[in-house]
Protein backbone atom coordinates (compact mmCIF):
# COMPACT_ATOMS: atom_id res chain seq x y z
CA UNK A 1 0.00 0.00 0.00
CA UNK A 2 1.54 3.21 -0.97
CA UNK A 3 0.91 6.11 1.75
CA UNK A 4 1.35 10.32 0.78
CA UNK A 5 1.88 13.04 3.32
CA UNK A 6 -0.38 15.20 3.21
CA UNK A 7 0.35 19.05 2.54
CA UNK A 8 0.57 20.13 6.05
CA UNK A 9 2.57 16.44 7.57
CA UNK A 10 4.78 17.53 4.38
CA UNK A 11 5.43 21.16 5.68
CA UNK A 12 5.88 20.31 8.91
CA UNK A 13 8.40 17.67 8.07
CA UNK A 14 10.28 20.37 6.26
CA UNK A 15 10.30 23.29 8.91
CA UNK A 16 11.43 20.35 11.37
CA UNK A 17 14.49 19.59 9.40
CA UNK A 18 15.56 22.91 8.83
CA UNK A 19 15.17 23.45 12.94
CA UNK A 20 17.16 20.47 13.23
CA UNK A 21 19.84 21.81 10.79
CA UNK A 22 19.95 25.01 12.17
CA UNK A 23 21.31 24.19 15.31
CA UNK A 24 22.84 20.50 14.64
CA UNK A 25 25.51 19.21 12.23
CA UNK A 26 26.11 20.95 8.71
CA UNK A 27 24.91 18.71 5.62
CA UNK A 28 28.18 17.82 4.76
CA UNK A 29 29.09 17.02 8.21
CA UNK A 30 30.43 13.01 8.27
CA UNK A 31 30.64 10.27 11.39
CA UNK A 32 33.29 8.31 12.21
CA UNK A 33 32.98 5.11 14.29
CA UNK A 34 36.23 3.81 16.63
CA UNK A 35 36.34 1.18 18.67
CA UNK A 36 37.45 1.62 22.54
CA UNK A 37 40.51 -1.41 23.00
CA UNK A 38 39.10 -3.95 25.47
CA UNK A 39 39.87 -3.23 28.97
CA UNK A 40 39.43 -5.30 31.94
CA UNK A 41 39.11 -3.78 36.00
CA UNK A 42 40.66 -5.62 38.30
CA UNK A 43 38.12 -6.85 41.09
CA UNK A 44 38.56 -7.29 44.62
CA UNK A 45 37.10 -9.56 47.18
CA UNK A 46 37.42 -7.24 49.96
CA UNK A 47 35.40 -3.19 50.08
CA UNK A 48 37.74 -0.71 48.49
CA UNK A 49 37.69 2.82 46.13
CA UNK A 50 37.60 2.53 42.64
CA UNK A 51 41.27 3.51 41.04
CA UNK A 52 40.81 6.97 40.23
CA UNK A 53 42.31 6.69 37.12
CA UNK A 54 39.63 4.81 34.75
CA UNK A 55 40.98 3.15 31.85
CA UNK A 56 39.86 4.58 28.62
CA UNK A 57 42.24 4.30 25.65
CA UNK A 58 40.73 6.81 22.68
CA UNK A 59 42.64 7.12 19.80
CA UNK A 60 40.78 10.56 18.04
CA UNK A 61 43.60 10.93 15.34
CA UNK A 62 41.94 9.20 12.47
CA UNK A 63 43.61 10.50 9.64
CA UNK A 64 43.50 7.98 7.42
CA UNK A 65 39.79 7.15 7.36
CA UNK A 66 39.06 11.02 7.21
CA UNK A 67 41.28 10.63 3.74
CA UNK A 68 39.06 7.58 2.85
CA UNK A 69 36.09 10.29 2.77
CA UNK A 70 37.53 12.46 0.55
CA UNK A 71 36.32 15.24 1.66
CA UNK A 72 39.19 17.96 1.67
CA UNK A 73 40.24 19.80 4.93
CA UNK A 74 38.12 19.43 7.94
CA UNK A 75 37.45 22.35 10.01
CA UNK A 76 35.96 20.80 12.70
CA UNK A 77 36.09 17.39 15.28
CA UNK A 78 33.03 17.25 17.80
CA UNK A 79 32.74 13.68 20.15
CA UNK A 80 29.10 12.74 18.88
CA UNK A 81 28.95 9.52 21.52
CA UNK A 82 30.65 7.42 23.71
CA UNK A 83 29.77 4.03 24.97
CA UNK A 84 30.93 1.22 27.07
CA UNK A 85 29.78 -2.01 26.97
CA UNK A 86 30.68 -4.92 29.19
CA UNK A 87 32.02 -8.38 27.86
CA UNK A 88 31.92 -10.00 30.89
CA UNK A 89 29.18 -12.67 31.49
CA UNK A 90 27.30 -11.28 34.63
CA UNK A 91 28.93 -7.61 35.35
CA UNK A 92 27.23 -4.36 35.45
CA UNK A 93 28.28 -0.78 35.88
CA UNK A 94 26.77 -0.75 39.60
CA UNK A 95 30.26 0.05 40.96
CA UNK A 96 30.73 3.01 39.25
CA UNK A 97 29.37 6.73 40.67
CA UNK A 98 30.54 9.12 38.48
CA UNK A 99 33.65 9.11 35.48
CA UNK A 100 34.90 12.34 33.70
CA UNK A 101 36.47 11.90 30.37
CA UNK A 102 38.95 15.03 29.12
CA UNK A 103 41.04 15.96 26.53
CA UNK A 104 44.44 17.87 26.59
CA UNK A 105 47.24 18.78 24.12
CA UNK A 106 50.57 16.86 24.22
CA UNK A 107 52.43 19.92 22.60
CA UNK A 108 54.68 21.81 25.11
CA UNK A 109 53.72 25.43 25.79
CA UNK A 110 50.27 24.81 24.10
CA UNK A 111 47.58 27.83 24.96
CA UNK A 112 44.91 25.41 24.88
CA UNK A 113 43.24 24.12 28.42
CA UNK A 114 42.30 20.71 29.47
CA UNK A 115 38.89 20.30 28.72
CA UNK A 116 36.30 17.82 29.77
CA UNK A 117 34.77 15.64 26.75
CA UNK A 118 32.22 13.62 28.01
CA UNK A 119 30.76 12.14 31.49
CA UNK A 120 28.55 9.79 33.13
CA UNK A 121 27.28 9.31 37.16
CA UNK A 122 25.51 6.62 38.77
CA UNK A 123 24.85 4.54 35.74
CA UNK A 124 23.28 1.26 37.91
CA UNK A 125 23.20 -2.17 37.05
CA UNK A 126 23.39 -1.86 33.31
CA UNK A 127 26.03 -3.74 31.15
CA UNK A 128 26.03 -0.45 28.40
CA UNK A 129 26.96 2.61 29.71
CA UNK A 130 26.36 5.90 27.83
CA UNK A 131 27.82 9.24 28.56
CA UNK A 132 27.09 12.45 28.77
CA UNK A 133 28.62 14.48 25.67
CA UNK A 134 29.61 18.14 26.28
CA UNK A 135 28.70 19.16 22.61
CA UNK A 136 30.09 22.21 20.88
CA UNK A 137 33.96 21.47 22.17
CA UNK A 138 36.00 21.71 19.08
CA UNK A 139 38.80 18.83 19.20
CA UNK A 140 40.45 19.47 15.79
CA UNK A 141 43.31 21.61 17.47
CA UNK A 142 43.97 19.33 20.44
CA UNK A 143 44.45 16.53 17.33
CA UNK A 144 46.17 19.02 15.66
CA UNK A 145 49.15 19.26 18.53
CA UNK A 146 48.62 15.63 19.45
CA UNK A 147 45.85 14.87 21.79
CA UNK A 148 45.32 13.00 25.19
CA UNK A 149 42.18 11.78 26.57
CA UNK A 150 42.24 11.21 30.11
CA UNK A 151 39.50 9.71 32.59
CA UNK A 152 38.77 9.72 36.24
CA UNK A 153 36.29 7.91 38.17
CA UNK A 154 35.00 7.32 41.40
CA UNK A 155 33.00 4.36 42.71
CA UNK A 156 33.64 0.87 44.31
CA UNK A 157 35.98 -1.55 43.14
CA UNK A 158 33.95 -4.27 41.63
CA UNK A 159 34.44 -7.98 43.44
CA UNK A 160 35.37 -9.65 40.28
CA UNK A 161 36.87 -8.82 36.99
CA UNK A 162 35.03 -6.50 34.89
CA UNK A 163 35.73 -6.82 31.05
CA UNK A 164 34.29 -4.27 28.48
CA UNK A 165 35.04 -2.68 25.20
CA UNK A 166 33.56 0.44 23.34
CA UNK A 167 32.63 2.61 20.57
CA UNK A 168 33.24 5.65 20.25
CA UNK A 169 32.06 8.68 17.63
CA UNK A 170 33.20 11.59 16.03
CA UNK A 171 31.82 14.04 13.91
CA UNK A 172 33.84 15.32 10.93
CA UNK A 173 32.90 18.92 9.79
CA UNK A 174 34.65 19.44 6.30
CA UNK A 175 35.62 22.72 5.43
CA UNK A 176 33.70 25.11 3.42
CA UNK A 177 34.01 28.39 1.05
CA UNK A 178 32.06 30.61 3.00
CA UNK A 179 33.20 30.13 6.33
CA UNK A 180 31.85 27.99 9.15
CA UNK A 181 28.41 28.66 8.71
CA UNK A 182 27.97 27.92 5.01
CA UNK A 183 26.65 24.21 5.53
CA UNK A 184 23.90 25.71 7.83
CA UNK A 185 23.45 27.96 4.89
CA UNK A 186 23.18 25.63 2.54
CA UNK A 187 21.25 23.05 4.08
CA UNK A 188 18.76 26.15 4.52
CA UNK A 189 17.93 27.39 1.21
CA UNK A 190 17.60 23.48 0.16
CA UNK A 191 15.11 22.86 2.87
CA UNK A 192 13.28 26.28 1.69
CA UNK A 193 13.56 25.42 -1.69
CA UNK A 194 11.35 21.83 -0.67
CA UNK A 195 9.15 23.92 1.17
CA UNK A 196 8.48 26.45 -1.78
CA UNK A 197 7.62 23.63 -3.82
CA UNK A 198 5.31 21.66 -1.12
CA UNK A 199 3.33 24.46 -1.26
CA UNK A 200 3.28 25.47 -5.11
CA UNK A 201 1.85 21.95 -5.68
CA UNK A 202 -0.72 22.39 -2.69
CA UNK A 203 -1.78 25.40 -4.79
CA UNK A 204 -2.19 23.49 -8.18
Amino acid sequence: MAYRLTHGALASLITAGVAAGLGGCGIADFDIEQPVQPQTIQGSGLPAPLAAIFPLPLNLDLESKIKAKDTGPIDGVTLSSLTLHITSSGGDWSFVTHIDVSVSSTKSGTQLPKVKIASVASPGAVQTMNFDVEHGVNLKPYIDEGSQVDSTASGTQPTRDVSFDGIVILDHSPTMVGGNYAQTAYGFAYMKALLNRANAEAKG
